[in-house]
């Protein structure tokens, strides 16, 4: 009953200061009617009385007069600070009586089951003697808002009243004409005497819930006063370690994200520089943030105040944790880095959550690189920097990290979300070879995340330093920093096209080469996408530097030195590895059409870098491997030279300047001359000079002046040969140096001023041959097309350059681009009947032994038929070189190219008149095989068509030479025709069996011919 009396006067209490409870003096009666209801009981209680409700209401009229005490009452009492305390002292008392209520109901017998029948067991358990209705705890919850409003509120200082102040406003609670106020000198003992009561009410399971919730910023802006104001730390030691322990016993009753979003609110409110800003912030970071998970606790309790998806709140709430106000910098780090590093490897990790972690790395980064590598970065980039270490193949072989997880995160952190700074890229330096390693592989969804990321690290580098790094990525410099990907482990695609590593048993060089191949690729995408042409200039200056073709020859070794053979190998296989990188590099680099704009819009700094190329190129190299790779480097680089010259020159773009600059190369072109035998490289390097000499008017010299040039390269090589007759080759080089340029360039002008004249002077041939040096693709193709045509129509003056013809289809067979090169077979297809023993090696090579693509192979299969056509009474004579070619493509794995093969065979056994030798078993075998156990119907159609072609062609004569396997050929021909799915392969069955029932009837049944043979000089045949 005692308890239910003190919830009616709480309901009592708790409507002052609204609306119609606003004066003074309402309250003053109220207050009155109150203290006369408890105190007055307390007197009329008899010795009968309960004792335990006569100890709790003298418990709280000591309470209510003890407060009273603390207050100086010479000026008279404030009846709100009176109306406080009464709150106080009923708070109290209902704490006492719920906790008496609740050992009373530990200490009762249980109820007797007999009693109550089987209805009990279906009874609802009885409810917790300590609960109070949803009505009390409002009202629990109002009336501590008037405590807080009235007898708190006069206590606080004026930073801690800030929120309390404001929630006042806020509430619209009034109470009187002003704040109640406390005499100075009695505010820390008041304030101290009433929470000393109220923190033992806040720790109670059900009552203490209604100043824990909504009501808690109040609170801890009073506990925050006791334990930390300037005032009391002072003055005040012992009460503020006693609160300090009270509020964090109160912390664990309670949610810590509740906790935390009260702390924010508080310390947002708080202006700059005063201690009440600083202590939230320190009490955030060392009692919350300090703590396991507290920085994810801290995280959330932020984004619930703000929105997710605002970048700049964002920014605020990861500010919280990367620029805490601390004195410790190792402490912050080592304890809130680990965490902000598992939450980035967490797989199931809300967006807006992943947004402030990658936004709290970046600020932690620019405060302290060194420290944010250490703590933060170290599990994060810990999957990739194992790959580079010596232990990698031991650590993968039983590790399950998720490098697919890892690189995302890591586009996240660096690409996507921060914003770019040096401080932060610097953070991948350990892990940029891993990462070029994942860019290389070509079918991984993180293979332009991985370049991306690289990208965005180049471009907050300098110059130099963005060279150094490119070199260490392309592999042809270490650097300890940034270690390469150990041999024994590679990346490669697992089952989902993620990223996962794999042990290698061996290393093989063949592996290596192709790995390198791939990372120059991937370099070149990542240069095209850094779109900085200082840069690139700069890169390939240095990589020009690195190239050497003498890495072969002997060498004096150093008697100090003790290499063995597997010593000396290595290091050959390094410099050739080298060399290579190098070398394919500069080929991708011509191939690319945005590196090269970027790379020749400077043509004073682009010449030196090109001159040093073409003198790299002329170098004494003794390996006849590295011999081609140079040769193909200075073809390259003349190529893209002169591709560049015509293109400009056809937009006008040339200047004056521009032409002398480029003349600075005509010494390093004669210098390739007088090196290089090549004869494609040599006409490239005439038309090149031809091109700089006359400004792009002509690419062929005029008159004479182009034997001369031949013959004085020639004359070169016999003086270096041994030859003592300088003199011509000094008249040559005075003839296209000094005065007679001039003269040369006035014979092109009126040549130039001629052809304007009379347009129909330029014959095709000369038009094709200009149109092989046009920068546009489409466009060499089609010269290539025209040249093989004007050979076709025996054209004169085409045929008369059939040398140059075959050294331009030469050069063309190695271009990767399909048109180009299918134009080069057929051009050298024409020119089979001019140089048959080049060729049929050339196109029987390519088809057996080359690399191309599947369309591409069944088209040479095809020129190799033109090819036949082209040789005529030649053929025998390489019937051997055209099958052997044959037969090895009809063993090819891919279905096109053996059909491609069958059809040609049968096109080359034509023509051969069927006269294949002693090799007709080993095809009628092979045919017999495809025909029976081929899957493709493609193919077994092309094979039953050649032993159709075969058949016709040996008549009566294929049972003497075909006797051994003729019928099991013809079974199999009945079998195919019965049973294949084709409808075509069993059409040619039947027309192949047909050609052997015919072969056999005329074998069988002889036409008899009424003829009569006399006899006159010679004995008949005896007819015995």
């Amino acid at each position: 009953m005692a308890l239910q009396l003190l919830f009616h006067h709480i309901k009592d209490l708790a409507v002052l200061g609204t609306p119609g409870h606003t004066s003074l003096e309402s309250t003053a009666s109220e207050v009155e009617k109150i203290k006369k209801s408890l105190w007055e009981n307390e007197q009329s209680k008899t010795a009968q009385d309960d004792e335990g409700e006569a100890g709790f209401q003298l418990q709280m009229h000591t309470t209510f007069r003890r407060l009273l005490s603390a207050v100086d009452n010479t000026t008279g009492l404030d009846v709100r600070l009176e109306c406080g305390f009464l709150v106080v002292a009923i708070l109290q008392g209902i704490q006492n009586l719920l906790e008496k209520e609740k050992e009373n109901s530990h200490q009762s017998p249980n109820t007797d089951q007999s009693k109550t029948g089987r209805k009990s067991a279906a009874q609802i358990p009885p409810a917790p003697p300590d609960l109070i209705s949803v009505q009390q705890a409002k009202d629990v919850e109002a009336v501590c808002r008037v405590l807080f409003y009235t007898a708190v509120l006069g206590c606080l200082d004026n930073e801690a009243s800030l929120y309390v102040k404001m929630m006042l406003a806020k509430n619209k609670f009034v109470l009187g004409s002003d704040l109640p106020s406390v005499p100075q000198k009695c505010r820390h003992a008041l304030l101290k005497e009433i929470f000393r009561v109220l923190v033992p009410v806040m720790k109670h399971e059900k009552l203490g819930i209604c100043m824990r919730g909504p009501m808690f910023p109040e609170v801890l802006s009073s506990l925050l006063q006791l334990c930390f104001g300037p005032s009391e730390v002072k003055n005040f030691p012992e009460d503020t370690a006693f609160f300090r322990d009270q509020m964090e016993s109160v912390f664990m009753c309670m949610d810590v994200n509740h906790a935390i979003k009260q702390i924010l609110l508080l310390k947002g409110l708080a202006q700059r520089g005063v201690w009440f800003k600083k202590v939230c912030g320190v009490l955030l970071v060392r009692r919350f943030m300090f703590q396991p998970g507290g920085v994810a606790a801290v995280i959330g309790a932020g984004l619930s105040i703000c929105d997710g998806k605002d970048w700049q709140q964002c920014e605020a709430v990861a500010s919280l944790i990367a620029q805490a106000k601390i004195s410790n910098m190792d402490q912050l780090y080592s304890t809130a880095g680990p965490q902000i590093g598992d939450l980035m490897l967490k797989e199931e990790l809300r967006p807006e959550i992943l947004r402030v972690v990658v936004l709290t790395v970046a600020q932690m980064a620019r405060r302290s690189a060194s420290l944010t590598a250490m703590h933060v970065t170290h599990s994060l980039l810990k999957p990739l920097v194992d790959t580079t270490t010596a232990e990698a193949a031991r650590t993968f072989a039983s590790s399950d990290a998720n490098l697919t997880l890892c690189i995302t995160r890591i586009h996240k952190l660096f690409v996507e979300i921060a914003t770019p700074t040096v401080t932060l890229t610097s953070l991948l330096q350990p892990v940029l070879c891993p990462l070029m390693a994942v860019a290389a592989l070509m079918t991984s969804h993180l293979r332009s995340k991985a370049q991306q990321i690289l990208v965005r690290y180049l471009s907050q580098q300098q110059k130099a330093e963005a060279v150094e790094t490119l070199l260490v990525l392309s592999g042809l410099k270490k650097c300890s920093s940034s270690p390469a990907v150990d041999p024994g482990v590679k990346f490669c695609i697992d089952d989902e096209g993620g990223v996962k590593v794999s042990t290698v048993e061996g290393i093989v060089d063949d592996s290596i080469l192709e790995q390198d191949d791939r990372i120059s690729k991937s370099l070149i995408t990542v240069l095209e996408t850094l779109k900085n042409s200082a840069v690139i200039l700069e890169f390939y200056e240095r990589l020009a530097e690195c190239i050497d073709f003498t890495v072969l020859n002997e060498k004096k070794q150093s008697p100090m030195l003790l290499l063995t053979d597997e010593d000396l190998q290595m290091e050959q296989f390094e410099g050739m590895r080298r060399v290579s990188l190098g070398s394919n590099l500069l080929s991708l680099l011509a191939d690319s059409d945005a590196l090269t704009s970027d790379l020749f819009q400077d043509l004073s700094a682009a010449v030196p870098f090109v001159d040093r190329l073409i003198k790299a190129g002329c170098q004494d190299c003794k390996d006849e491997h590295l011999q081609k790779t140079q040769t193909s480097l200075v073809m390259n680089i003349i190529v893209l030279i002169a591709c560049y010259v015509n293109e400009r020159t056809l937009k006008k773009k040339m200047s004056s300047e521009d032409w002398k600059g480029l003349k600075n190369l005509i010494p390093s072109l004669d210098e390739v001359g007088e090196n290089i035998q090549d004869e494609t490289v040599l006409l490239y390097v005439e038309q090149l000079r031809n091109l700089l000499l006359t400004h792009g008017v002509v690419q062929t010299l005029p008159g004479d002046i182009g034997s001369s040039a031949k013959e004085g390269r020639q004359e070169s090589a016999n003086t270096k040969k041994g030859g003592n007759d300088r003199t011509r080759k000094s008249q040559i080089k005075q003839e296209l140096n000094g005065n007679d340029i001039e003269k040369l360039q006035i014979k092109v002008e009126d040549k130039k001023s001629h052809e304007m004249q009379s347009p129909e002077v330029k014959s095709t041939y000369k038009e094709a041959i200009d149109d092989l040096f046009s920068p546009l693709l489409p466009v060499r193709g089609h010269s290539l097309l025209a040249l093989g045509k004007l050979v076709e129509q025996r054209d004169p003056e085409t045929l008369s350059h059939k040398d140059r013809l075959l050294t331009i289809f030469q050069h063309n067979l190695k271009d990767e681009d399909s048109y180009i090169y299918l134009m080069a077979v057929q051009g050298l297809s024409v020119l089979c009947d001019a140089y048959p023993d080049k060729i049929v090696g050339i196109l029987t090579a390519e088809f057996s032994v080359g690399e191309r693509t599947v369309e591409d192979r069944a088209k040479l299969a095809e020129a190799l038929t033109r090819a036949s056509r082209r040789l005529g009474p030649l053929l025998p004579h390489y019937k051997e070189q055209f099958i052997n070619a044959l037969l090895a493509g009809i063993r090819d794995k891919e279905p096109l190219v053996r059909a491609a093969s069958l059809s040609s065979l049968g096109d080359v056994i034509k023509l051969l008149r069927f006269s294949l030798g002693p090799i007709v078993h080993e095809v009628f075998q092979l045919l017999h095989t495809i025909i029976s156990h081929d899957k493709e119907a493609e193919v077994r159609r092309a094979a039953v068509l050649v032993v159709t072609l075969l058949l016709q062609g040996l008549g009566q004569d294929a049972f003497s030479v075909l006797k051994d396997v003729i019928r099991d050929l013809y079974r199999a021909l009945r079998l195919v025709h019965t049973r294949d799915p084709d409808d075509v392969v069993r059409l040619h069955a039947q027309l192949a069996m047909e050609e052997i029932d015919t072969i056999t009837r005329a074998f069988l049944l002889p036409k008899l011919s009424l003829s009569k043979k006399i006899y006159v000089t010679e004995m008949p045949p005896s007819p015995f």
